[in-house]
């Protein structure tokens, strides 16, 4: 068997952000080999001695006991205290040292984020949302960008505290076998039927809502790039169809990939019917970003010749060239409750399963035809 390679991404507040690839051997051993500073590399590095607990203390004018507790959020800490001590930290730049904090609770501070597809801009919102709010809560947040279950195998060899899962493994048994291993939350589908805990969207809503807007926008045949395998595209495409079969309107699905090739091959197959679609929705947004491309080589405008919408609400869909309509998935609403979840699993294990659906909304922008903020769905 050969060894198995996984590039991990290290985050820190001091350290923008550092990559290590790390092969894993046969034995299952983890053995550094190229270690690299992005942004900008040493020179960015700020020389200068990190500002200690003691330093927070000492400015604040309070014990370092007492330092501790308000920057742990101890309930038992005033408020006007703790937003004084929070605002000296912040203005000394302290950081907290999770490796002392590790060792002083023998507890791990580290919380393992593993991305199915990095260059999917919507996972990697919500792996730079999860760092965030997890450094906000006293953890150090690990990067896997190789959605693999090697990967996971890989963090649960350094026993971090729990596991996020961002569209990855693709297999709901190996999703339930490591959740059995350590607490373990996933963003992007519901797997409550599972027994793992996660966070999702309501796909069935947003797709609702996107197939509803061109059929009142007058559309008959309207067409669904799906996402195949990926997170919530299932229930994506079915709801497109109830949505399309309410209306007594003919399905028109090509299955795909949530990504840009699958939106430009799909935009292939559907202009070369005979009976063409007016109005494509796509599964997610880099579809539709391939779908568009393809057009516009084609030959047709967006959206005089084809209406298109997507789902996700990535950086790229609210540009000008694109202004794209779409369904916006609240990341940090998603984000905030994954992380919520997985503290409470760690700290409390016999606690219940928790998996919020959330509500996403529909964004109307150019691509569908209809008028900068007028949504005539209700």
């Amino acid at each position: 068997m050969e060894n198995v390679q996984i590039d991990t991404f290290y985050y820190s507040g001091a350290l923008s952000c550092a990559s290590m690839r790390t092969v894993v051997s046969d034995a299952g051993d983890l053995t550094t080999i190229d270690v690299t500073l992005l942004f900008g590399g040493m020179k960015q590095l700020n020389t200068r001695r990190a500002a200690t607990l003691e330093d927070v203390a000492r400015t604040a004018g309070v014990s370092r006991s007492q330092a501790s507790r308000a920057l742990r959020n101890d309930p038992g800490v005033k408020q006007q205290t703790k937003a004084h001590i929070l605002e000296i930290a912040a203005k000394l730049n302290y950081t907290p040292n999770l490796a002392a904090q590790t060792l002083a609770s023998r507890q791990s501070r580290s919380i393992g984020i593993v991305v199915g597809d990095i260059l999917n801009p919507y996972e990697a919102m919500l792996a730079r949302e999860c760092d965030l709010v997890l450094r906000q809560t006293g953890y150090f947040a690990m990067l896997a960008v190789n959605g693999t279950v090697s990967s996971v195998n890989a963090f649960i060899d350094q026993r971090i505290a729990g596991l996020v899962l961002i569209g990855t493994p693709g297999g709901r048994d190996e999703i339930i076998n490591v959740s059995k291993l350590l607490p373990t939350v996933y963003i992007g589908r519901n797997l409550k039927e599972d027994g793992v805990e996660s966070v999702s969207s309501d796909d069935s809503l947003g797709a609702g809502l996107a197939t509803e807007l061109l059929v009142k926008s007058g559309h008959t045949a309207i067409a669904h790039v799906s996402g195949g395998s990926g997170a919530g595209a299932k229930r994506r495409e079915a709801a497109y169809r109830g949505t399309m079969l309410e209306h007594g309107l003919e399905a028109m699905v090509v299955e795909g990939r949530y990504n840009v090739d699958a939106g430009s091959m799909a935009a292939d197959t559907l202009m070369a019917r005979k009976t063409r679609p007016t109005a494509i929705f796509a599964a997610n947004d880099l579809i539709a970003l391939g779908v568009i491309s393809r057009l516009a080589w084609l030959g047709y405008r967006v959206p005089d010749d084809v209406a298109v919408v997507g789902f996700d609400d990535i950086p790229l869909a609210s540009s000008e060239p694109i202004s794209l309509t779409t369904i916006r998935q609240k990341v940090p609403n998603m984000v905030s409750a994954a992380i919520e979840i997985l503290l409470r699993r760690i700290e409390a294990p016999d606690t219940p399963l928790t998996n919020p659906v959330l509500a996403p909304e529909l964004v109307v922008r150019r691509s569908s035809g209809i008028p900068i903020g007028q949504s005539i769905v209700r």
